[in-house]
């Protein structure tokens, strides 16, 4: 199981050199493969998270929200499970929390390395041409999540 790294001030981070999404494989919940590539041309909350971290849980009434709230205007949120479980138990979590957006399957040693996660939640916005526009440390609120997404759709 990951370790939870509390951070003493959860805001966003602009990033000033924008740099591409890596276009990383990860598995959904059926085993398929699944490029991060799929979501080209659209805006992207990408919100890597563990079922066992209690600040995520805090964000996942928000994520659900602004899913529903903004999908239609292009943007997709996207979960990656990190060292969460099985495919069933997070399937059951995710109903459990209504959790009806995308989610994938991914390691604590990925995402440290390709992503830079160093806590969760981490999210990051991607604009419409792939690339990452903000990094989020700690859990935000909606509006935060809202306003940024909005400036980009």
């Amino acid at each position: 199981m990951a370790m939870l790294i509390a951070f003493p001030k959860a805001e966003a981070e602009a990033l000033q050199d924008l740099k591409p999404v890596p276009d990383v494989v990860f598995l959904d919940l059926k085993g398929s493969r699944r490029a991060l590539s799929e979501f080209q041309g659209r805006v992207v909350l990408i919100n890597f998270w563990g079922t066992w971290c209690v600040p995520c849980l805090r964000e996942i009434p928000e994520r659900v929200f602004l899913s529903h709230q903004l999908k239609g205007r292009g943007l997709e949120v996207v979960g990656i499970a990190i060292d969460s479980g099985r495919p069933e138990d997070i399937r059951s979590f995710m109903t459990e929390h209504g959790m009806d957006y995308h989610i994938r399957l991914g390691e604590l040693g990925l995402a440290k390395r390709v992503f830079q996660i160093l806590g969760f939640p981490t999210s990051l916005l991607i604009d419409r041409h792939g690339m990452v526009c903000k990094r989020y440390v700690g859990p935000q609120t909606l509006e935060v999540f809202r306003k940024d997404a909005e400036a980009l759709l």
